[in-house]
């Protein structure tokens, strides 16, 4: 349908004017199956085809976004891209796509149905079974998609690429007493790379019942050991600091420090759109722009920005594959495939032992709103567990953790080897746990009955 609507499309902009013509085409499959008490809630299938077509009109760059694929609706695009094109004038910049071979059909590993019913249930009751005090479990689903992602021009060049992925995601309640707490555990996936559900569901579970009998901790500064999921929220609220586009408009701290030394020696931030096992692997960007893999910060020097084309262009550096659109329907935007915090060698018993006394932070609330990528400065309601000579010691809950993000990779002691995927707006990201030598905390009466 697609092809229908191209070859209609051509010879229609060509008679009405419109120059060069370029199409964005997102097509996509996908399932999403959850339960509630043993039994199917909810599945869901469904396929979806997103066309955006950008053309020149007047030397301007139009866009319209095409939801009705049959050929009578060409004459309504072509308007709406000469009425966005005068309405901008935004130039329009050619550019040629890259020659890459098709990268053939995404291999069938898909559970079949009744086996991924059968591993939600059980991963439900893994939950109820790891602590009596789990009153229930509100959600356990898994969502998955799978398609392709094709870039073509009105010369007949066209390259495409594979997209997949998908998600699983527990939530639950635990009550003793008066006192109720939530836990939840979420996993981005690999297509066909099933995490262990009935592990997660455990420890939602132990999350939420260890969590009942939180309290206080004192104001101050102490030693604190970020937990990998916390690193991942930190490292995606901040990773726009290194965007060219934001160092462009100083709404970046980095701006005029590359090449400069900005953390310690231990933080290593690296892109790989070619890893194994990435959760996003991409040939081209939604630019055209073939991807790389780079190093943006190593041995405590900025080593690059993520550069779209036209950020750049700006800052003298070579188109980097990093202009996604967030959406079919958004401007492109800077953005990443797979970013990793490079992981290290200690284990999170290690890296308590080393700390001795001080703070696990297992989950932060509240990152955009708390998290300034200007300044690098954030502050964000946190729980987590008071730790004792390497040991956890009971759980610790409404207390604010406070500080400089890029002080933070200055203060970093030690590195896990616990890496956590977590999907972002941007793309996808894997951090460790870190210790970090001390973090401003605010703490207070913490109350948590109903």
């Amino acid at each position: 349908m697609v092809r229908r609507y191209i070859e209609a499309f051509l010879p229609a902009a060509q008679a009405a004017g419109l120059g060069q013509v370029r199409f964005h085409i997102r097509q996509t499959h996908s399932r999403m199956v959850s339960v509630y008490r043993g039994e199917p809630e909810q599945s869901v299938q469904s396929e979806e085809c997103c066309l955006l077509i950008e053309g020149e009109a007047g030397g301007y760059s139009g866009s319209a976004y095409v939801g009705d694929l049959r050929p009578e609706g060409c004459e309504e695009a072509i308007r709406l891209i000469r009425e966005s094109a005068l309405g901008r004038k935004l130039p329009f910049v050619p550019f040629q796509l890259p020659d890459l071979p098709d990268p053939g059909e995404e291999p069938n590993d898909r559970l079949p149905l009744p086996e991924l019913i059968r591993r939600l249930a059980a991963a439900e009751q893994a939950a109820y079974d790891a602590d009596g005090r789990v009153e229930l479990v509100h959600g356990c689903s898994l969502s998955e998609y799978w398609g392709r992602v094709t870039l073509a021009d009105s010369t007949g060049r066209f390259v495409t690429d594979r997209v997949s992925g998908g998600h699983f995601q527990i939530s639950l309640t635990a009550r003793q007493g008066g006192l109720v707490q939530l836990g939840e555990r979420g996993c981005p996936m690999a297509l066909g790379c099933y995490p262990d559900m009935e592990l997660l569901a455990r420890q939602a579970a132990l999350d939420a019942s260890g969590m009942l009998d939180a309290s206080s901790y004192p104001t101050g500064h102490s030693p604190v050991v970020l937990d990998s999921r916390v690193m991942c929220e930190l490292l995606d609220a901040f990773l726009p600091a290194f965007f060219a586009k934001n160092v462009q408009s100083r709404t970046s701290v980095l701006a005029g420090k590359l090449g400069e030394t900005i953390a310690g020696e231990l933080a290593v931030i690296e892109e790989d759109p070619f890893l194994p096992d990435g959760l996003c692997r991409r040939r081209f960007d939604d630019e055209g722009v073939p991807t790389a893999a780079k190093t943006i910060l190593s041995n405590g020097i900025l080593r690059t920005y993520f550069c779209d084309r036209q950020s750049a262009a700006w800052c003298g550096l070579p188109p980097g594959g990093n202009g996604f659109r967030p959406t079919y329907a958004a401007e492109v935007s800077p953005g990443y495939t797979n970013v990793i915090f490079r992981t290290g060698q200690l284990s999170r018993d290690e890296l308590l032992a080393s700390m001795g006394s001080g703070l696990l932070i297992t989950g932060v609330s509240g990152v955009f709103a708390g998290a300034n990528p200007a300044s690098g400065d954030f502050s964000l309601l946190s729980h987590g567990y008071r730790v004792r000579d390497g040991r956890i010691c009971g759980g610790v809950s409404q207390i604010t953790v406070a500080g400089n993000f890029f002080e933070l990779l200055q203060q970093t002691k030690g590195v896990g080897n616990d890496g956590t995927w977590m999907h972002s707006g941007a793309g996808c990201l894997c951090a460790p746990s870190v210790y970090v030598a001390s973090l401003a905390i605010s703490g207070g009466e913490m109350l948590n009955r109903l």
